[in-house]
């Protein structure tokens, strides 16, 4: 196996249970390496550190796989991991619902590896090359452990051309269906797995979704879901916070649809008001007609999906807050999301303070969430906590 010299000082990360080696870490190879191959990580005296894959030509040379000098990555390895994951899943995802992440990379220890649960369904993407040419384990240990109906892979993310991958979608077991209907904190959405986006929904919202719904959502309610895709936050309020209309906006032709019917499929589609075109332009546009609501959630997709775009992102961000709490009726509840990891929650914070400062709305701060538990963010990487929701409410009084 492919060995590899850390330089100097740069083993305390490794150390601190790191799963990345940066390719300025690396002092020396055994010999020359071949891209997505197994390989050990050595510090510059030559102890052994950890096991993983090396891409030389990516900035992430090495994503560890175990720390475990005697443990072989080979079937039993994904079986185990696998295993683990599930498990601890089981132990956080609640019992009102069906779907949820199954393996969150380097969370579980298996970098470049995605894979979502839906009904009996497993959705993989894989982003890496080191995860590509293993993916036949990985396959394999999802059957045995896992026992699916079928299993999909949706590997469409761009990243994967960094790595000279080809964008996939195909089934890869069994035989799944175009559709599946998931149960969500008890409530049915019909997920698009062949040909939607992400691997189909994004599970990631699923307590900010009920933690909306219980406690910014009140009966009698009018509320707006921007960038709605499914209906999530917005079925969520209308079946459990009983809200009597929801205006529900997305750019998506698709995704509204899927919506109509999940608001038809919990018996909730009186409520709605599905409205089709850009957040930027159609919040203006409700926002210069008058229109008021008594609590919102503005979830847009990542802006800013590297540094050089992060000012941009933030304009854009503000617009889009300043935009939702011009309609905001006092004593009114909002949320606000971000799934930029360079979007920080300071920044977050910062970006909402700015556009209530310029609208002159006062706002007070509930709770700051993330993505759900079965989306772990890993300690050593910040940029893990991709997902900060800000929930606040407008003081009563207004001026």
């Amino acid at each position: 196996m492919l060995q590899i010299s850390l330089k100097r000082g740069r083993e305390k990360r490794v150390k601190g249970f790191h799963p990345w080696v940066y390719k300025n870490d690396i002092l020396s190879f055994s010999r020359r390496p071949k891209p997505g191959e197994l390989c050990v990580v050595r510090d510059y005296k030559g102890a052994f550190l950890a096991k993983g894959y090396i891409n030389p030509e990516s900035y992430i040379a090495v994503r560890i796989l175990t720390f475990k000098k005697e443990e072989e990555i080979d079937y039993n390895f994904f079986v185990k991991r696998i295993e683990e994951a599930l498990s601890y899943r089981k132990e956080v995802v609640p019992k009102n619902t069906t779907a949820f992440r199954l393996v969150h990379s380097e969370a579980d220890y298996l970098p470049g590896l995605i894979a979502d649960y839906y009904d009996g369904y497993v959705v993989v993407q894989i982003t890496t090359l080191g995860m590509e040419l293993l993916k036949e384990k990985v396959v394999k240990a999802l059957v045995e452990v896992v026992k699916p109906k079928g299993i999909y892979e949706k590997s469409t993310v761009q990243t994967r051309e960094l790595e000279g991958l080809p964008l996939v979608e195909r089934e890869l077991y069994g035989e799944v269906p175009e559709k599946v209907v998931i149960l969500e904190n008890g409530i049915k959405f019909n997920v698009q797995i062949v040909g939607g986006q992400k691997t189909g929904y994004f599970l990631d919202q699923r307590e900010n979704k009920l933690l909306f719904a219980k406690e910014f959502v009140k009966e009698g309610d009018r509320v707006l879901d921007a960038f709605c895709h499914l209906g999530g936050f917005g079925i969520h309020a209308a079946v459990i916070g009983k809200a009597k209309e929801v205006v529900a906006l997305d750019s998506s032709q698709l995704a509204l649809d899927l919506a109509k019917e999940n608001a038809e499929l919990n018996g909730v589609s009186g409520k709605f008001k599905f409205v089709k075109g850009d957040a930027f332009k159609v919040l203006k546009r409700m926002a210069t007609e008058g229109e008021l609501f008594d609590s919102m959630v503005i979830d847009p997709p990542a802006f800013a999906k590297s540094k050089t775009v992060v000012e941009q992102a933030k304009r854009g961000y503000k617009e889009l807050f300043l935009r939702g709490l011009k309609m905001l009726k006092p004593g009114g509840r909002i949320v606000v999301c971000s799934c930029s990891h360079h979007i920080t929650p300071p920044v977050l914070e910062e970006i909402l303070l700015s556009a209530a400062y310029d609208v002159r709305v006062p706002l007070k701060v509930l709770y700051t969430t993330y993505q759900s538990k079965d989306h772990p963010f890993v300690l050593q990487i910040p940029e893990s906590r991709y997902l900060k929701c800000i929930f606040a409410r407008r003081f009563e009084w207004s001026i």
